[in-house]
C-alpha cells in the first residue's frame, strides 16, 4: 500500500515533465505588393488572415501539446500558406526550420515581401 502511494505520485510527475509544448507555426508578420507598381495590395488573403491598406498581414502563433522524451529532437515547422487575391496569381508563403518546433511561445518570424503578379488577359502563349 505504502508503495503504491509513493510510485503513482512519481509517475504522475515523470509522466507530465514529458509534457511540451511545441510551435505549430510561430507569429508570422510580413508584407504584399503588387509586383509592376510596387504598391501595397489591400486585401490579400494570406492564409486565415487579410492584408491591410499597407499591405501588411499578421498570422497568429498556433502550438499544441506533444509527449517527448529526454534527447528527442523537436519536430520541424513547415509553412506553406497560400496567398491569394481577385485578378492576380495566387502565390506561395513557405518556411522552413527544421527544429522549430521546439521554439519559444511568443517566437516571431518576419517574412521577405511578397509581390503578387496580375493575371493578364491574354494568354501566355500569345508572346505578347
Amino acid at each position: 500500500m505504502i508503495k503504491q502511494v509513493i510510485i503513482a505520485p512519481m509517475l504522475l510527475i515523470m509522466l507530465s515533465a514529458c509534457l511540451v509544448s511545441r510551435t505549430e507555426r510561430p507569429r508570422i508578420t510580413g508584407h504584399v505588393y503588387d509586383h509592376k507598381t510596387r504598391m501595397p495590395l489591400e486585401g490579400c488573403k494570406v492564409a486565415e488572415a487579410y492584408t491591410d491598406s499597407l499591405g501588411f498581414f499578421l498570422l497568429k502563433e498556433r502550438r499544441f501539446w506533444e509527449f517527448a522524451f529526454p534527447g528527442g529532437e523537436a519536430p520541424p515547422v513547415m509553412i506553406y500558406e497560400l496567398v491569394e487575391k481577385e485578378n492576380y496569381k495566387t502565390d506561395t508563403l513557405r518556411a522552413f526550420n527544421r527544429y522549430g518546433g521546439s521554439a519559444r511561445k511568443g517566437v516571431h518570424w518576419e517574412m521577405d515581401t511578397i509581390f503578387l503578379k496580375e493575371n493578364s488577359i491574354y494568354p501566355d502563349t500569345l508572346g505578347k
